[in-house]
C-alpha cells in the first residue's frame, strides 16, 4: 500500500441548491407560451365591431383569473412549480431544475437506489412516480453543477461526495455510459488500499490508544499518526492485528461501511449493523485488499468530518404531491454517534497533510493505490462541509490518478455551494501512549530504536532521569537546617509567645459571633 499525502483541510456548510423560482422541463420540448397573439392559418378575416371588443377582453380576464388560480393551486409549498410547469420530469435537481431527459439510461445504477430509497421511505413505487395521474415529483440531493462536474471526469473513474451530518449524496458518478458498470455503489466495490488505514487509526483510538502510540514497522517503529500519513503497511497491520478483525468491522460499521467483498470476491452485506458470520472472510493483515465501494468510502469519511456522526447516505431530499405539498416519509435518516468527538478530532488531524491540493484551506484526505491487472488509484478527503472519495481505474502517473478527480470535484463544490474556509479544532490528544508493541518480552525497549532516540529519558530506555531525581530530593530534605533550628531558637529564647497569647485575649470572643453561620454548596 502507497500513501502520497499532498493535503491539508478546511470547511463550511452547504448552501441550499439553486433558487426557489419556477423551472421548465426543456428535456420534454416544453416551453412556456409566448406573450402577444397569433392567427390560426387559414382562419377567415372579420372586422370586429365593439361588442366584439368588449366580449373578448372579458373573455381574456376570466382566462387569466383561470390561470391565476391554477398556479396558485399547483404552486403548493416547494420550488420548481408554477404554470406551464405540469408536464416537468418526475425527477428533480435540488434546485428544483428537472433532471436530463437522458439520466436514468446514463444512470442506471444511480437511479436503482433513487427507486430503493424511494419506496423504502415512501412506500412509492417505481410505476406510481411515472404514473402521470399521480404527479409525484421527487427533488433529489443531487446539485446540479457538482452533478455535472463529476461527469466531466475521466469514464474509467468514480466519484461521490456526501455531506457531514446530513449524509446527502451532493453528486455521485459512475461512468456507466463507457463502462457499462456503476464504479461508485455496492456493484462494483475496489480495493480499498490505503485509505481505509483511517477506519483502522479509529479501531486504536476508541480502543484506548493514543495518535502518539507506537508500533513497529519491521526494522523501525513509527507513532500511528506516522504510520497512516506515511502508509506504513507493517505498523497499520499490527494495529489491526492488536484490536482484531471484529472490533475493526464494527468500526467500520458504524462510520458507514455497508458491504466489503473478501479476496474471493464475495460480497458480505452488513444491513443488520454487525458483522455477523462475515467476521471469518476477514483477517486484520489484508484489511488493505477487500473491496468497499466509493460512496460507502465516501461516507466513511463523512463521518469523520462530522465529528463522529454518521447519517445514513441518501439521494431523496424530499417528495411533493401535484399541488407541490411535501410529502411526509414513512421513513427518516437514521443516524449515531459511531465514534467519539474526541477520536474524530485525533483522525481529522492524523489525516492533515503538508501540501496545497486546495488553496488556502486546510483539509484531510488519504491516497491508496491498488495493482493487480492494472493500476487503481484512490483519493478520499473532507473539508468541514463535504466528502469526496475518487477512484480511477487503469491509473497511470505513479498512483496519483485519484487526486486530480477529487481536486476537480472539490473545488467545484467550494465554488458552487460558496463554502468559507474553515479550520478542524485540532487534536485532542486522548488515550495511552501505548509502547507494548515496540517492547521486548521483558519490557525494555531497544536504546537505539526510534523511540528511544525520541523519548531518551524513558525507564523503558534505560533512562537515568527517572533513577536521579528519587536520590536527590530525599535526600536534600532531611538534610535541611530547618528542622534543627525552628526547636531550637525561637522557643526558649523569644518572649512574644507569652505576650502574643494575652493581647489577643479580650478579642478572642468576636469570631465566634462573626462566624454564627456557614456556607452550604447548592445542591447538584
Amino acid at each position: 500500500m502507497d500513501n502520497g499525502n499532498p493535503s491539508r483541510i478546511t470547511g463550511g456548510r452547504r448552501r441550499a441548491g439553486g433558487g426557489r423560482g419556477s423551472h421548465r422541463a426543456e428535456s420534454n420540448g416544453s416551453s412556456a407560451p409566448s406573450g402577444g397573439r397569433h392567427r390560426a392559418a387559414g382562419a377567415l378575416p372579420f372586422q370586429p365591431s365593439r361588442f366584439h371588443i368588449i366580449a373578448a377582453i372579458a373573455g381574456c380576464l376570466v382566462i387569466a383569473g383561470g390561470v391565476a388560480v391554477g398556479a396558485s393551486v399547483l404552486g403548493g409549498d416547494e420550488p420548481g412549480y408554477s404554470a406551464g410547469n405540469e408536464e416537468a420530469a418526475p425527477l428533480l435537481y435540488s434546485n428544483g431544475e428537472a433532471v436530463p431527459g437522458d439520466f436514468t439510461e446514463r444512470h442506471t445504477g444511480l437511479s436503482e437506489q433513487i427507486y430503493a430509497e424511494l419506496e423504502a421511505r415512501y412506500g412509492l413505487t417505481e410505476g406510481e412516480l411515472y404514473d402521470g395521474a399521480a404527479g409525484y415529483r421527487v427533488v433529489l440531493t443531487l446539485d446540479r453543477e457538482l452533478q455535472e462536474a463529476a461527469e466531466a471526469t475521466a469514464a474509467s473513474a468514480g466519484v461521490a461526495a456526501v455531506e457531514p451530518g446530513s449524509g446527502a449524496v451532493l453528486c455521485y458518478y459512475g461512468g456507466e455510459e463507457a463502462t457499462g458498470t456503476d464504479q461508485v455503489g455496492a456493484a462494483a466495490p475496489h480495493p480499498t488500499s490505503s485509505v481505509f488505514d483511517m477506519v483502522i487509526a479509529a479501531t486504536a483510538l476508541e480502543g484506548g490508544a493514543s495518535i502518539e502510540s507506537w508500533w513497529s514497522d519491521g526494522d523501525t517503529d513509527v507513532t500511528l499518526t506516522d504510520a497512516v500519513r506515511e502508509s506504513r503497511s507493517e505498523a497499520v497491520d499490527a494495529i489491526a492485528v492488536k484490536y482484531g478483525t471484529e472490533a475493526v468491522l464494527d468500526t467500520a460499521i458504524g462510520l458507514g461501511v455497508t458491504a466489503m467483498s473478501d479476496e474471493a470476491g464475495t460480497a458480505h452485506s452488513f444491513a443488520e449493523g454487525d458483522p455477523g458470520d462475515a467476521v471469518n472472510a476477514f483477517e486484520p493483515v489484508d484489511f488493505g485488499s477487500y473491496a468497499v465501494s466509493v460512496l460507502d468510502m465516501a461516507a466513511v469519511y463523512a463521518t469523520i468530518a462530522g465529528g463522529g456522526v454518521h447519517a445514513q447516505t441518501h439521494f431523496i431530499e424530499r417528495v411533493v404531491d401535484d399541488a407541490g405539498n411535501t410529502v411526509e416519509a414513512d421513513r427518516g435518516i437514521p443516524t449515531s454517534q459511531a465514534v467519539k468527538p474526541e477520536t474524530a478530532r485525533d483522525l481529522q488531524y492524523v489525516g492533515l497533510g503538508t501540501g496545497d491540493a486546495i488553496e488556502g484551506r486546510d483539509f484531510f484526505g488519504l491516497a491508496g493505490t491498488w495493482d493487480d491487472e492494472s493500476s487503481q488509484s484512490w483519493y478520499v478527503g473532507a473539508i468541514p462541509q463535504l466528502s469526496v472519495a475518487a477512484w480511477v481505474g487503469h491509473a497511470e502517473s505513479e498512483g496519483t490518478a485519484g487526486l486530480p478527480v477529487w481536486k476537480q470535484v472539490m473545488d467545484s463544490a467550494i465554488d458552487v455551494m460558496e463554502y468559507e474556509p474553515e479550520s478542524w479544532p485540532g487534536a485532542v490528544g486522548a488515550g495511552s501512549d501505548l509502547t507494548d508493541d515496540i517492547e521486548n518480552d521483558d519490557g525494555t525497549i531497544d536504546p537505539d530504536s526510534e523511540y528511544c532516540q525520541a523519548n531518551p529519558d524513558a525507564a523503558a530506555c534505560g533512562g537515568e532521569a527517572p533513577t536521579e531525581e528519587p536520590t536527590e530530593e530525599p535526600t536534600e530534605e532531611p538534610t535541611t537546617e530547618e528542622p534543627t533550628e525552628a526547636p531550637t531558637d525561637p522557643e526558649p529564647t523569644t518572649e512574644e509567645p507569652t505576650q502574643e497569647p494575652t493581647r489577643p485575649e479580650p478579642t478572642t470572643e468576636e469570631p465566634p459571633e462573626d462566624c454564627g453561620g456557614w456556607f452550604e454548596p447548592p445542591c447538584s
